[in-house]
């Protein structure tokens, strides 16, 4: 073999036997003897053949199904003629693929649960096993304010993470979230399920409507309408429970039918119709409409329903028009470890087979604008040619503050149970700081009041950059965003 070979400026070449030869001389420049030239062309050849079939090896890949795959389309009984195209969708450039095999896991901060998740990665893993995904189910808390804060402190906890809601609006005004047009199937959500500005997109869509007991309600005392509840009489007077989750139905309500409608809605809803307001969520809400404790119960999802019914439980689910629709999100955060393997995650979950094995593993909606009509909701025949109110995470940002106070007043007066911790919001001056910051103590409307520091939790700004709580001093004017006295402090801005 050659060694050292230069076309500019070579002497001599050593030939595969060791010995040393001198290239002949044309005047110009150095060329080498045929014999050698042949030989260098035949391993280019070959270097070359055995590159294109390393690609053609990894294309092919997708032309075969990975068992898991085909056990989903066993059990959902759908031939794999739903996954046409699934070939093209799983193209991504060979330069992510060179890379994320040599990126750390992909730290992924979800909502799956963990049988949920051993179903759901499966297909990913046996077409993508040089790239893992470390999952971690986290509290809202956990999930985005702590990443938040802490991409503001130049630390990043997570490359990806789903479910931000409104919490995409301080990500974007920190400049944290990666443009994720680039991605391939980015452009296979539905149009209204993906930003413009492409910072992030939906993974699935979640239907929110009302369960109801079928011992206690029968079909035809269903309304067709949700103004329909307001002279259902046999729903009045306590009949329906109501959990305090407005985001997730009168949001959309609102976006679809109009302030002034939703605005005597909720009027009529707490004065006329008069539910149980309960402080429980919507899952202990169709336990309790099983139970009998009332006959229906607002908001309910038709996956979670179904779990029920299945077992042999009285429940049914119903949805009056328009059919309220949320979209849960995925970004990826700037400066993680595994972008670009992060990013051929999110193409393959944005796929048809990603679609599809999440529909398997927690029952929820894929976002694919192909898959739109193929049956994947439970309950699909409740809802089929129904109007759909969508709720985006532009409108959490801009419109939900409004439709939340609306919301509120109605709910207080109505006598219905707030959280315990509620965050307030007040403008004081810093009168004790103690133990480095851990404690901090202000004025209130006269009064004292007190409120704990946490380094991870708490975002603390002074002069308007990101700061320490050591850094915090007695006399300090401050904007603290905390859940009540003696509680813990969300966020402290002091000048």
């Amino acid at each position: 073999m050659q060694s050292g070979y230069d076309r500019r400026n070579t002497k001599f070449i050593r030939t595969m036997s060791g010995k040393l030869t001198k290239p002949r001389e044309t005047g110009r420049e150095t060329v080498m003897p045929k014999w050698i030239r042949s030989v260098f062309c035949s391993l280019a050849i070959a270097v070359s053949v055995a590159a294109l079939s390393g690609m053609l090896a990894f294309a092919a890949q997708a032309a075969e199904l990975p068992k898991a795959t085909k056990d989903m389309l066993a059990v959902l009984k759908l031939d794999a003629s739903i996954l046409d195209g699934l070939d093209q969708e799983l193209k991504v450039p060979a330069s992510w693929i060179a890379r994320a095999k040599k990126e750390q896991p992909v730290r992924y901060y979800g909502n799956f649960a963990l049988d949920e998740w051993l179903i759901f990665y499966k297909p990913f893993q046996a077409r993508y096993p040089f790239i893992k995904i470390n999952h971690s189910r986290t509290s809202r808390v956990g999930r985005v304010e702590k990443s938040l804060i802490a991409f503001k402190q130049g630390r990043v906890f997570a490359d990806i993470i789903a479910a931000i809601g409104p919490g995409i609006k301080p990500f974007r005004e920190a400049g944290a979230l990666v443009d994720l047009r680039d991605i391939p199937n980015f452009t296979l959500a539905h149009p209204k399920m993906r930003d413009k500005d492409g910072l992030w997109v939906g993974e699935k869509l979640k239907y929110w409507c009302m369960a109801y007991n079928t011992t206690l309600l029968k079909e035809k005392d269903l309304p067709k309408r949700w103004e329909d509840i307001l002279t259902t009489k046999i729903l009045h007077k306590g009949n329906i429970g109501i959990s305090n989750r407005p985001h997730n139905w009168i949001l959309p309500l609102w976006n679809t039918n109009g302030e002034a409608w939703t605005r005597n809605f909720i009027h009529g809803l707490f004065s006329t119709a008069r539910p149980q307001l309960r402080k429980e969520g919507a899952r202990a809400l169709v336990v309790l409409t099983i139970a009998g404790e009332f006959h229906a119960a607002i908001p309910a999802t038709p996956y979670r329903v179904a779990g029920y019914a299945k077992k042999g439980a009285p429940i049914g689910w119903h949805c009056p028009e328009p059919v309220p629709v949320t979209i849960s999100t995925l970004v990826v955060i700037k400066g993680g470890r595994a972008p670009y393997a992060a990013k051929v995650f999110i193409n393959w979950f944005l796929s048809k087979e990603g679609q599809l094995a999440q529909y398997v593993s927690t029952k929820a909606s894929p976002v694919h604008k192909d898959l739109q009509d193929k049956g994947l909701v439970q309950y699909g025949d409740k809802i089929k040619g129904l109007k759909i109110a969508l709720r985006t995470p532009e409108s959490l940002i801009r419109v939900f503050p409004g439709v939340l106070k609306v919301w509120n007043d109605g709910w207080m007066k109505a006598g219905g149970p707030m959280a315990a911790k509620t965050i307030i919001k007040v403008k004081t001056v810093l009168t004790a700081v103690k133990r480095g910051g851990r404690r901090l103590a202000f004025k209130v409307k006269g009064g004292e009041h007190k409120a704990k520091v946490s380094r991870s939790r708490t975002e603390v700004l002074i002069g308007g950059k990101p700061g320490s709580r050591g850094k915090l001093k007695v006399g300090m004017a401050c904007e603290i965003a905390y859940l009540g006295d003696g509680n813990e402090a969300r966020k402290i801005a002091c000048k």
